[in-house]
């Protein structure tokens, strides 16, 4: 009986250490984007520890680039700040920090918008997001889980019409 009781206990043990690794992300939804253009993409933060801060590197592929970012007025309610600066190689590191002795609470909001833009040769691929963490009130370190998105590039109409096709130069 004892052992069966311990098992029981290892396996919830178990079981709440992935429910709690698993708690902590940063989410940007996939996203299609045109050739030559901009879209904005909200960033958000689920967590289930209050935050005080966070810091992240977002590896994009060939052709894209963030032009701008900028915090949600959820954000500006906790008097938070955002850099976001060209990291020296492949991508960017954002970090959002309040001023003051305040953190975000347990929840999932959007905290930030990003504005990827792609180049005429843009072909799509994926973001990384990686090497994230939080802090803690104290500013002890809570990890966040790494995330990958998806950047698709629509097809060309052109691409499937013949010069047959009406309308077609």
């Amino acid at each position: 009986m004892k052992m069966r009781q311990f098992l029981t206990t290892i396996l919830a043990v178990v079981a709440a250490i992935t429910v709690s690794a698993q708690s902590n992300r940063i989410g940007i939804d996939d996203f299609v984007i045109e050739r030559d253009s901009i879209v904005s993409v909200p960033v958000t933060l689920a967590n289930d520890t209050p935050m005080r801060g966070l810091q992240f590197n977002l590896a994009v592929p060939d052709g894209l680039k963030i032009e701008a970012g900028r915090l949600t007025k959820y954000s500006e309610k906790y008097d938070m700040n955002l850099v976001c600066r060209k990291s020296p190689k492949d991508g960017y590191v954002v970090f959002v920090y309040p001023m003051s002795r305040v953190c975000y609470p347990a929840g999932s909001e959007v905290i930030m918008v990003l504005d990827f833009c792609a180049a005429s040769g843009f072909r799509g691929g994926e973001i990384h997001i990686n090497h994230a963490r939080g802090s803690t009130i104290n500013n002890q370190s809570i990890p966040i889980e790494d995330a990958t998105v998806t950047v698709t590039v629509p097809a060309s109409p052109l691409i499937d019409q013949s010069p047959d096709t009406p309308g077609f130069f």
